[in-house]
């Protein structure tokens, strides 16, 4: 009699197992997944330890042997178990696809992480797109391999004497194409 009640209970007892693995491991995840919020990203990027400290210095990110950005800075600190590197007052920071600028950057923190080859920037920085316009922007997520950038928390774009804010930006900069929400803003008519 045992027996039975304990095999009309063990499907759901198993299920139920399999259920709570599940919602751990996407919790535990979420943060190192390349889809997870940009909030958890940036919380993450914090420096378990510093390893490394080099002044005055700059690093070069390379992917399948080409360069994908470039940052010069004041200070940065490279994590015990190299996973993160933090820069701290950047004068002179370039994003690049297949060895080409594509924009250039301006920020006092910037955290790459070398497992998931991305960069954020937490903060207010200045973005300058290639042949494009001059953005001030807040929150920046890079994803390098797919030439993909996002800012969350507030964008300031001037071009031409024209002023456009918006709330957040997704641009694909390889070719080109920015978009922001919820725009406003002043545009000049040259004469």
């Amino acid at each position: 009699m045992l027996a039975v009640k304990l095999r009309s209970w063990l499907p759901w007892v198993t299920s139920g197992v399999i259920v709570a693995a599940l919602i751990w491991v996407f919790v535990y995840l979420k943060a190192l997944h390349p889809f997870g919020s940009m909030e958890a990203k940036l919380k993450q990027d914090e420096l378990p330890g510093i390893g490394l400290i080099f002044k005055d210095a700059q690093l070069v990110g390379r992917q399948n042997g080409k360069k994908t950005w470039a940052f010069k800075a004041k200070n940065i600190e490279v994590s015990r178990d190299r996973r993160l590197v933090t820069f701290h007052d950047i004068t002179n920071g370039v994003l690049m696809k297949n060895g080409k600028v594509i924009a250039s950057l301006a920020a006092n923190k910037v955290v790459y992480n070398s497992i998931t080859n991305e960069i954020s920037v937490p903060g207010t920085s200045e973005l300058k797109i290639s042949g494009g316009p001059r953005l001030k922007v807040k929150n920046i997520y890079w994803n390098g391999q797919k030439s993909e950038l996002v800012c969350k928390g507030g964008i300031r774009a001037v071009f031409d004497g024209s002023i456009m804010e918006g709330d957040r930006l997704t641009a694909n900069l390889e070719k080109k194409e920015l978009t922001i929400n919820k725009v406003r803003g002043k545009i000049r008519i040259p004469d």
